[in-house]
């Protein structure tokens, strides 16, 4: 295995120690740079940035751990193994290594000890590059960028977000079903320090009442009926990340009891088990309920509310916001162009002021969901998207259906043209032969013959 990538820097005021570990090195297809004092060696640390430092305890114009500690802090990802002597006080090793040194070896010392330590370094900061490389990927993934839009409101959610994720304690999203709790949640999370570690997704309106306990703490085998084996449940799968209770409004009052007691003991126990265990996570919560009146109709528990209304954000409703709807849009045409292999569209003027029209009642979710249909059901050949291409429900809900009723009279009067052919109108139309059919079931329009198309 070479490692020509890597770059080693041997600081050390006996050039025979220079010469001996830079061979060793070279052979080794390490890049190697040397320093004979201690300022070289900062000098060099500064100019070239190596990967490693093999260091030597003392120099001439240095006797202390002074050195290490300004490599360490100017350059905290480099690793430094130092040289220290037979009669090297363990104390001062014992420092070195709470200042950050990776290892020591004790001079004189054998090639393949050194060369095998160096390895193991490198072979580590090579592992938190790559988890670092990781994070910052799923950060690019789920971070705030994955919540699109400029306005007013979209800006001041993200500051919110980035406010929260420097601190610690409960959170509670609030929102329209389709606004983005979720991805919230997630940006939250990954730009949190408890970012490498797991973000668990529970939906409290989607498990049956019976299983809510075991899907939360797991159980011990034999502890149910089925219970064929033990079960990690969702804290503990969390370990020390972020458990993300979504329609926490929706969650059963006995259980909500359940879940009070953890948030205040910070314990749970798994089914069947009496042992308690430590819940480290962190908990945020999302809702599209209003919780007050919830608790006012007894639905849901007054002193769990208190408990996860720490801090709160609310997800503005896209009908608030519409001049994030043309970026949206262009987005999700970028987006859904590309997972469908084809050109980015061009959008007629006309769809955004629809769009900016139409109330959104199931906000972004919807939006992408009505590109994404009309992107399904486009003619190969057609390269941009235009009103008669969207959904009637979109169309009839502006301007008191007036688009909606000259859609059929254009869509009748094409058919008739065609004598009732749903492939040559569907040409003409720029539209997919599908679309024909759809809008035909949606006007209760026949073909020519009087009978139903198939």
């Amino acid at each position: 295995m070479t490692h020509p990538c890597f770059t080693v820097l041997v600081a050390d005021d006996e050039k025979h120690v220079l010469r001996d570990v830079g061979e060793l090195l070279r052979s080794a297809d390490f890049q190697v740079l040397s320093a004979e004092t201690a300022q070289e060696t900062l000098h060099s640390v500064e100019t070239n940035a190596p990967d490693l430092v093999v260091l030597d305890l003392r120099f001439p114009d240095c006797t202390d751990l002074s050195l290490l500690r300004r490599i360490k802090q100017a350059s905290p990802n480099i690793e430094v193994i130092m040289l220290t002597s037979e009669d090297s006080d363990i104390e001062i090793i014992v420092s070195a290594i709470k200042l950050g040194a990776y290892d020591y070896v004790t001079k004189p010392f054998a090639p393949d000890e050194l060369l095998n330590r160096i390895k193991r370094a490198l072979e580590l900061k090579l592992l938190r590059r790559s988890q670092h490389n990781l994070l910052n990927e799923l950060k690019a993934r789920n971070g705030l960028q994955r919540l699109v839009g400029e306005s007013e409101s979209m800006q001041l959610a993200k500051e919110t977000i980035r406010r929260l994720a420097e601190v610690d304690g409960c959170v509670l999203i609030r929102g329209e079903s389709g606004t983005g709790k979720e991805l919230a949640a997630r940006a939250l999370h990954y730009h949190s320090r408890r970012r490498g570690s797991p973000f668990v997704t529970i939906n409290c309106a989607a498990i049956p009442e019976t299983l809510l306990s075991s899907e939360l703490f797991g159980h011990k085998r034999g502890a149910f009926t089925g219970a064929i084996e033990s079960t990690k449940g969702k804290f503990e799968l969390a370990e020390d990340g972020t458990i993300f209770l979504d329609e926490i409004g929706d969650m059963p009052l006995t259980q909500q009891t359940i879940l009070l007691r953890v948030l205040e003991n910070r314990t749970y126990s798994p089914v069947g088990e009496t042992k308690e265990r430590d819940c480290l996570a962190r908990f945020i919560f999302a809702t599209n309920r209003d919780l007050r009146k919830r608790v006012t109709e007894g639905l849901f528990r007054e002193d769990l509310f208190y408990r996860i209304n720490v801090a709160s954000l609310t997800m503005p409703a896209l009908k608030s916001r519409p001049d994030d709807i043309p970026i949206l849009v262009e987005f999700y045409n970028r987006k859904l162009s590309i997972e469908m292999g084809r050109s980015p569209l061009e959008i007629n003027p006309d769809v955004i002021a629809l769009f900016c029209q139409y109330d959104w009642p199931g906000n972004v979710r919807e939006l992408k969901h009505v590109l994404e249909g009309a992107m399904m059901l486009l003619s190969p050949e057609q390269r941009d998207l235009r009103v008669n291409n969207l959904p009637m429900e979109i169309i009839a809900s502006t301007n008191d259906g007036r688009d909606a009723e000259q859609q059929r009279l254009q869509l009748e009067r094409v058919l008739r043209q065609c004598n009732g052919n749903q492939s040559e109108a569907a040409k003409l139309m720029g539209v997919h032969r599908n679309t024909i059919r759809t809008r035909i079931r949606q006007f209760g329009l026949f073909g020519n013959n009087g009978d139903q198309p198939s």
